[in-house]
């Protein structure tokens, strides 16, 4: 065999093993693991780390696609946007 097993309830990569990486450990914390999270609160996650990794990377797009590994197969969502807010930013200036 060649590479290494890696076996862990999340993981992420990139930019995400910094910054999305805690808030999925933080997520399975509070619900007490990964056999207490249902589909949809793990989307919502999903979404939540996806909205953090686009505000912080200035060369990034908020278009993602979500996919779904069971025994079954896999499922690919359509590509969905998310939700940005950038109001703020008229209150910032240079002095």
């Amino acid at each position: 065999m060649k590479g290494t097993c890696f076996q862990a309830p999340t993981i992420a990569t990139g930019f995400g093993a910094y910054l999305a990486q805690p808030i999925l450990r933080k997520e399975l914390e509070i619900r007490g693991g990964e056999d207490n999270i249902t589909e949809e609160q793990a989307v919502d996650v999903l979404k939540k780390c996806m909205r953090v990794l686009f505000y912080r990377d200035a060369r990034s797009m908020n278009k993602y696609q979500l996919a779904k590994i069971t025994d079954q197969g896999v499922t690919i969502s359509e590509p969905m946007s998310g939700e940005t807010e950038w109001n703020f930013a008229e209150h910032i200036y240079d002095a």
